[in-house]
């Protein structure tokens, strides 16, 4: 509402209230606000300073005629009141509503990482190849019957390991390291002979993938890699007597 709207308004009032001093302070209410320059547009920063004008009238009034005053003003902004007190309350609601939401989601972010279990790399593997099939448990389970390694089935076939598998699917996992082994082949006549993966420092010196191959040497100008094995290595190439040789020194290494 504008100023002389405003004058205008209480300039129709004269004669409708009744209570003593009423009238008084009606008058005294538009000589203020005729006194009052309309806010300029650009210039909403002065509006506190005629509020607070109006504001040091109201207080000089008399207590009863002030409540008369309070309750007219009230009663004719009462809508704008109640629109700007909801949309604050409604924004408000809604700004905690997001906080609760976040702190929602964090908490079940932490829970699944607390859960997470350890795996072997090839259930890993497989846990991956299923959801690129589908997003569903269900679907996993079927897919691991056709789509393991011999080693994946013969991990599976434990019931403890089909409960870490879903735990494993639904929470996150993390992929647990191998053992790594020193294998040594004593030979007290000739020197010891050590076991190598003679490619195992290729991948960090060219950049690609390199087959393991397994050799006995005395030498020792292999880097530390060569000679740090995992069980699936040595196992797979041939080379799984050594763990029941009593000729064999394994010991396990970092």
């Amino acid at each position: 509402m504008k100023l002389n709207e405003l004058v205008e308004k209480y300039k129709k009032l004269e004669g409708v209230w009744n209570t003593e001093g009423a009238e008084l302070a009606r008058q005294i209410f538009l000589q203020d606000l005729e006194q009052l320059d309309e806010p300029e547009t650009g210039h909403a920063d002065e509006a506190p300073r005629y509020v607070k004008n109006i504001l040091a009238r109201l207080r000089e009034l008399p207590v009863h005629d002030r409540e008369v005053w309070l309750k007219a003003i009230m009663g004719e902004f009462e809508k704008d009141f109640s629109h700007a007190k909801w949309r604050e309350g409604y924004e408000q609601g809604k700004l905690e509503g997001e906080w609760v939401g976040n702190q929602l989601k964090d908490a079940d972010k932490i829970r699944r990482e607390l859960n997470q279990v350890k795996v072997p790399q090839f259930v890993a593997d497989v846990i991956e190849g299923a959801r690129e099939q589908s997003p569903e448990l269900e679907d996993a389970l079927h897919y691991t019957w056709g789509n393991g390694t011999k080693e994946f089935t013969e991990w599976y076939n434990k019931k403890s390991n089909r409960d870490l598998f879903a735990r494993a699917w639904l929470d996150g996992y993390i992929v647990e390291k191998e053992k790594k082994y020193e294998i040594k082949l004593l030979n007290q006549n000739d020197g010891d002979l050590y076991l190598v993966n003679q490619n195992a420092n290729l991948a960090d010196k060219y950049g690609h993938f390199s087959p393991v191959v397994l050799l006995f040497t005395k030498s020792t100008f292999f880097s530390e890699k060569c000679y740090k094995l995992t069980k699936k290595e040595v196992v797979s190439n041939g080379f799984g007597w050594i763990f029941d040789c009593e000729g064999v020194e394994v010991q396990e290494v970092e």
